[in-house]
């Protein structure tokens, strides 16, 4: 890296931060994309049973008994407050695609030797 004028070494350091937080929000948006499909099928199962079926919901380190209504509207907005949060990782995930598709190219120009006149 000796020959690498310093703006260029800052410029790398920049990209592989942006590389970092990348790979973060991919790891976020993954995690996030499980939860749906679970709380997804939960939901469609719940709207399967009979109205009236006994349904019980984990708090924390305790089951309780809930309603069939009450199950499927926190599911619901469960569903909801996910994709939110889901649509909000990809439009960074998109950002960052593009600052590093901007940054890699100015790092290359500035690499490129002088075209000779």
């Amino acid at each position: 890296m000796q020959n690498i004028p310093p703006q260029v070494q800052a410029m790398l350091g920049q990209l592989e931060s942006y590389q970092q937080q990348l790979q973060l929000v991919i790891q976020q948006k993954q995690k996030l994309q499980i939860e749906l499909n679970d709380t997804k099928k939960a939901l469609e199962e719940i709207d399967a049973v009979e109205d009236g079926t006994v349904i019980y919901k984990t708090v924390g380190t305790l089951v309780v008994k809930t309603t069939k209504e009450k199950a499927i509207g926190e599911l619901k907005e469960k569903v909801e407050t996910l994709e939110i949060r889901l649509n909000a990782l990809e439009r960074q995930e998109k950002k960052l695609n593009e600052k590093l598709k901007d940054l890699t190219a100015q790092i290359q120009s500035s690499l490129k030797p002088p075209v000779a006149g």
